[in-house]
């Protein structure tokens, strides 16, 4: 059967081909679609994501790491501790935990993290429940940092993936985060948008059911109310301890 479909690929054109198919479909919808682009100018040297986990990393005497959604171990690999301080969770590949980040806040209930980085799943959802399991995984004066919170144009922010670069509709977390109660958040305008938490007493997690509907039009609206700051600034404010 293997052989059959070998031969009769020689008398198939390549365009006919599933791959090439599916990136001509996806050429066609992308026309069909308006690609509309953030303001939001973001920098584009001195400093990426490494530059301030590893900064808030270095605040901490015998640091607990927690690192969601790690992949290629491009960050975790980075990270200058101990492996017993370091936690990766990965379903797929990467870290030293294999499995969900939802099961690993399940099975180990008493851990407490200095640090933790979220770089999970792009969807909604997904990291709205990282971010308040995060919370409250968190030690005092802890602090968490969330990837991927600027989307630059229609097809980074779209859900599900339909391009190579996606940041998906995670802004939504950040919209949450900015009207939560109690909590220090700001956004570094590198990469695809650093989110920087910090929790103070009394801290909570304010959902908004009128989010899960919206779309790239609306992020750009919400981006008035945006806290963001440069990467001094955001050096500054890790460095500063809440109390």
């Amino acid at each position: 059967m293997q052989l059959l479909k070998k031969i009769i690929l020689l008398f198939v054109p390549p365009i006919f081909y599933k791959k090439n198919l599916k990136r001509i479909k996806q050429f066609i919808f992308d026309l069909e679609v308006k690609n509309k682009k953030s303001n939001i100018i973001l920098e584009t040297a001195f400093f990426k994501r490494h530059a301030f986990i590893n900064k808030a990393v270095s605040k901490y005497v015998d640091c607990k790491y927690l690192e969601i959604g790690v992949a290629r171990n491009d960050v975790f690999n980075s990270i200058p501790l101990p492996i017993e301080n370091k936690f990766g969770v990965d379903p797929f590949s990467g870290g030293n935990y294999r499995m969900t980040s939802d099961d690993f806040f399940k099975k180990f209930p008493q851990l407490k993290f200095d640090v933790i980085f979220i770089d999970g799943l792009h969807h909604y959802e997904f990291c709205q429940r990282d971010v308040i399991n995060s919370m409250n995984a968190l030690k005092q004066n802890g602090i968490i940092i969330i990837d991927d919170l600027l989307p630059k144009n229609t097809f980074e922010e779209r859900t599900p993936r339909t391009h190579n670069y996606w940041t998906g509709d995670i802004w939504k977390v950040a919209v949450e985060l900015f009207n939560s109660k109690n909590v220090d958040f700001k956004i570094v305008k590198i990469d695809s948008g650093i989110g920087i938490l910090k929790l103070l007493d009394g801290f909570k997690y304010i959902r908004n059911p009128e989010l899960g509907n919206q779309n790239f039009d609306h992020f750009l609206e919400h981006t008035k109310n945006f806290k963001l700051i440069s990467s001094e600034e955001a050096l500054k404010f890790i460095s500063i301890n809440n109390s």
